[in-house]
């Protein structure tokens, strides 16, 4: 049997970055997967009915589309954004929309109370201020100091104080804390369980919804093999 210089066991989108990073640094790298196609969660098959493509695990990755890591791999793919990124009908037939745009889902939010659409507003701008630092704090290797300090000093104490304070409360109670209506604490909450569909979406590298990803990589150097075990 050959030699090689590391083995990855399974093919899922960790197993898959891994191995990619380590043959571009140069190493012969053998890819072990049980099942007959790679991907790992990120798969998708016509399961429901002819010519319906659905996700058959995983569904959503937001943190793979900002991850720096998957950035850094110049992959040739495409990121694919639904219509709406979430529509939660509640038993009264309204309807609570989450969208890629900011002033469509304000609008939305804003139907089951007044104030919630300024709300949304103000938490969108809030996050457009901590973003940079918070994906280079969640998505950089442990630990995120780098992260923290651009939090820390983009804040202030009182306010880094007040953000950790929100990151740790329950999904429930910060949409009690932050808006007067039910909308947005439905939606939230949906997400737990909510699923959709693409018409297609290859095996291809991604991490943790709102994005699909679909393609494959470009690199001709890869030299990560892949073998069904």
């Amino acid at each position: 049997m050959n030699e090689v210089d590391a083995v990855v066991i399974g093919s899922g989108p960790n197993g898959l970055v891994a191995a990619t990073l380590l043959a571009d640094a140069g190493w012969d790298v053998l890819v072990l997967e049980q099942r007959a196609t790679p991907g790992g969660a990120v798969a998708s098959a016509e399961i429901t009915a002819p010519g319906f493509t659905n996700d058959v695990y995983s569904a959503f990755y937001p943190l793979g589309l900002g991850s720096p890591v998957l950035g850094a791999l110049n992959l040739d793919v495409q990121w694919l954004h639904a219509p709406a990124v979430l529509a939660h009908v509640l038993p009264d037939d309204r309807v609570a929309l989450l969208s890629r745009d900011v002033d469509v889902t304000a609008k939305s939010v804003g139907t089951f109370a007044h104030s919630d659409a300024e709300a949304w507003q103000s938490e969108y701008a809030r996050w457009r201020q901590v973003r940079d630092a918070m994906l280079d704090g969640l998505l950089r290797p442990f630990p995120p100091v780098r992260g923290g300090l651009s939090l820390l000093r983009t804040l202030g104490p009182g306010d880094a104080l007040r953000l950790t304070r929100m990151l740790t409360l329950p999904v429930r109670r910060l949409g009690e804390e932050l808006f007067a209506g039910e909308a947005l604490g439905c939606c939230w909450r949906a997400t737990r369980c909510t699923r959709t569909s693409a018409r297609t979406r290859p095996a291809a590298l991604a991490s943790a919804g709102c994005c699909r990803c679909s393609g494959r990589t470009s690199a001709t150097r890869r030299r990560a093999a892949v073998r069904a075990s």
